[in-house]
């Protein structure tokens, strides 16, 4: 059985002069900043900050990319 994590991602190219700014807002769920991580790096977009922060059930993740 399978879970459903619904997730929402914006991407914001004018928040940062030299960056792009990638808010992910998830659901709670074990080794999302894993796979977050992975598919900017598979990407070949270059993480220079990233953050998290969790309500107990949900997460925002907010790496910036450039």
């Amino acid at each position: 059985m399978y879970a459903y994590f619904c997730c929402r991602v914006v991407i914001d190219n004018n928040a940062c002069e030299d960056a792009t700014v990638i808010q992910v807002d998830s659901v709670n769920k074990h080794g999302i900043l894993l796979e977050v991580v992975q598919v900017l790096t598979d990407m070949n977009l270059t993480i220079t900050k990233a953050y998290i922060s969790s309500d107990g059930g949900w997460f925002m993740d907010g790496p910036s990319c450039i």
